[in-house]
């Protein structure tokens, strides 16, 4: 008797623990989400051992047990373009057993999950750096006509948060809630999978669903699997460090980082001889020195810097709403009208466009006081931005002359670890988690972390798109968009980091078996590491998907590309295919044209000589066979397809 009591003691004490693991899913399971369609669907989550669950969407039902390790996976099958739907997982209670212990499995409808306003359509996967992140807030002054009154509910959007995981790929994954596309809501939309998006959905016709993995500043080794990484060079070495191996190694560095910063930011503030000060009633401007913001004003000191400048309203415009455009600055800024905060930003590349409320403009005078915090490198106004109030529909330009002050020096900022730019790190968390959810294609832009080691890219890159489409059990067509134009123009071919990111992003391409490359050289901006034609951008996007992931043969889908090049008559006569409607020239005539002399690349001649063949001129006597087109930070394309796609960089030897 007493061993029986025993047993069931323990049996009920087993149960009750049972009884306290919920059933649950991946969090990206959630309302209004997109899954994909044409193909087995796979859905799983954890719940209790032993548990068994019925899985319905749309009128399917598939059956099964919770495993010994608390885990489940069922496949739904294939289903067309649809929706809304109910995706629901439901427990199914035990029978009623012969002895009166407490139910481990519930029997009042508490064991079920709903997923609710399910669509079923094409799934597309975004990923890589801040171009890819960067939002339609930011980019509205391309954009603003294009956004201001779209709303479609066939397009629904997930954004994964900034997420690390060194040790372990994890199980799941945080996200902010899917969306669908409002003028209210859109703001915070990743910019070139919005239009990407809109084009797909309203040319395709069916439900899109976006899953935006992206994280600023990281280079393309946080995105790749520990094992895949493990096969380059000096990488056994670097993952076998104790990072990659213990858990709160981020936390314990963080904590180190933080004080050091902490304690750097509290001496500036200490010192500061302007802080505060300036807000008093007499206080005089007229000491401060008189700059040109865009001078070398600094000297290449980090430290607290202060600079004021004035506009003058007339009475009719004072006490209303203004924007204050202040370019851009290195590192971050708060910024004073009449002595009201109106915006801050804490790093360098974000347009400062800030709202001026209602009364705070006054008639004549209008103080406007800058206080921008230099933490490393060399402090500057970018060159090339607004720098002016906006008013009632008029314009005040601001002078570049302004009074400044240095409130203190420092040395340079303690640095700190970018956490999320560790190898693997990104994969683990952002990726990993989806395990083999079906997409449709994958859309790529990154590369500008990368060009400082640009030298490995291509073959890393194909790495990685292996691994994800062996972790997703599908060889999906994946598109690369090509860096834009960026910094400034040479007189001389130049061969830079960014150059050889280009050219590592045109071999992946070929590399890369289903890839296409997105060229955007007429896109960028030289003062600017993030364009805002994120429309053209996108749409050129979805013309690539729609060849690869649908199978379009039409011309609008094409994007000129060289196949092959030969030697005649002085000349290297290069050949392009999927011209379009034929190749034409921007301006007056063919540059950024240049040929290998001598182990020295110089700028060649060359002439359209029909819609799909470029004759490039050789100098007398020079048998040079190597030809690069475009090979410049910020060139200027000539060469377009009709259909308005610029060839992109290009590197291609003469046979």
């Amino acid at each position: 008797m007493k061993r029986f009591l025993l047993l069931t003691g323990l049996l009920l004490a087993g149960l009750m623990g049972w009884a306290q693991r919920p059933l649950s899913m991946p969090r990206f399971f959630s309302d209004g989400m997109v899954l994909q369609r044409d193909v087995k669907i796979p859905v799983w989550g954890w719940g209790e051992p032993g548990s068994r669950l019925v899985v319905g969407l749309n009128g399917k039902t598939v059956k099964t047990t919770v495993g010994a390790d608390g885990s489940w996976k069922v496949y739904l099958p294939k289903m067309k373009a649809g929706g809304p739907y109910l995706l629901k997982v439901e427990q199914i209670p035990y029978p009623q057993p012969s002895i009166p212990y407490p139910q481990p499995f519930p029997r009042d409808g508490k064991g079920i999950l709903e997923v609710k306003n399910v669509l079923v359509g094409d799934v597309f996967l975004c990923s890589g750096q801040s171009n890819m992140e960067l939002p339609i807030r930011r980019c509205m002054d391309k954009v603003a006509d294009e956004v201001k009154d779209y709303s479609n509910d066939q397009i629904r959007y997930l954004k994964f948060p900034h997420q690390y995981n060194y040790v372990r790929p994890n199980d799941d994954v945080r996200i902010l809630p899917w969306q669908n596309i409002t003028p209210q809501n859109c703001s915070e939309v990743g910019a070139i999978c919005y239009f990407m998006a809109r084009e797909l959905q309203e040319t395709i016709g069916v439900p899109i669903g976006i899953i935006n993995s992206s994280v600023g500043g990281t280079q393309v080794q946080a995105w790749m699997p520990r094992e895949v990484l493990a096969t380059f060079k000096g990488y056994p070495e670097e993952l076998a460090k104790q990072k990659y191996h213990q858990k709160n190694w981020p936390d314990s560095i963080n904590r180190v980082e933080m004080k050091a910063f902490a304690d750097w930011e509290r001496t500036m503030m200490a010192t500061d001889t302007v802080l505060n000060r300036w807000r008093a009633a007499d206080y005089d401007f007229g000491r401060w020195q008189t700059v040109d913001v865009f001078s070398d004003w600094s000297h290449g000191r980090n430290g607290s810097y202060w600079f004021e400048t004035t506009v003058t309203l007339p009475r009719e415009l004072a006490a209303e709403r203004a924007v204050l455009r202040f370019g851009a600055m290195k590192d971050a800024d708060s910024i004073f009208v009449n002595g009201t905060f109106v915006g801050n930003t804490t790093y360098e590349y974000p347009p400062r466009i800030y709202q001026v409320k209602e009364g705070v403009l006054r008639e004549g005078e209008n103080r406007i006081v800058v206080h921008l915090m230099s933490q490393s490198g060399r402090a500057n106004f970018t060159k090339g931005k607004l720098y002016q109030l906006e008013v009632g529909g008029q314009v005040f330009p601001l002078s570049t002359q302004m009074h400044m002050a240095v409130g203190c020096t420092m040395p340079r900022r303690p640095s700190s670890t970018y956490f999320v730019d560790t190898p693997t790190g990104l994969y683990n968390a952002m990726i990993a988690p989806l395990q083999d959810f079906p997409v449709k294609g994958m859309l790529w832009y990154q590369g500008e972390s990368n060009q400082g080691n640009p030298d490995t890219y291509a073959d890393m890159l194909t790495a990685m798109v292996g691994a994800w489409r062996k972790q997703f059990g599908r060889n999906f067509p994946a598109v690369i968009v090509q860096l834009p134009a960026y910094m400034g123009t040479h007189d001389q071919p130049v061969e830079t980091g960014w150059t050889k990111i280009r050219h590592q992003q045109y071999l992946a391409a070929q590399q890369i078996e289903g890839a296409g490359l997105v060229p955007t050289l007429d896109t960028g901006e030289f003062n600017d590491i993030h364009p805002q034609d994120k429309n053209l951008a996108g749409r050129r996007v979805a013309q690539q998907m729609k060849r690869l992931a649908y199978g379009d043969k039409g011309v609008d889908c094409d994007v000129p590309k060289p196949v092959s090049a030969r030697v005649a008559e002085g000349k290297v006569i290069i050949t392009f295919g999927e011209v379009g409607s034929g190749l034409t020239v921007k301006g007056e005539r063919l540059k950024d044209f240049a040929i290998l002399v001598g182990g020295k690349y110089q700028w060649a001649e060359a002439t359209l000589t029909d819609g799909h063949t470029v004759a490039v001129s050789l100098p007398d006597g020079v048998t040079a066979r190597t030809v690069r087109y475009g090979w410049d930070d910020y060139p200027y394309p000539s060469l377009f397809n009709k259909e308005g796609v610029p060839v992109p960089q290009f590197q291609i030897e003469a046979k």
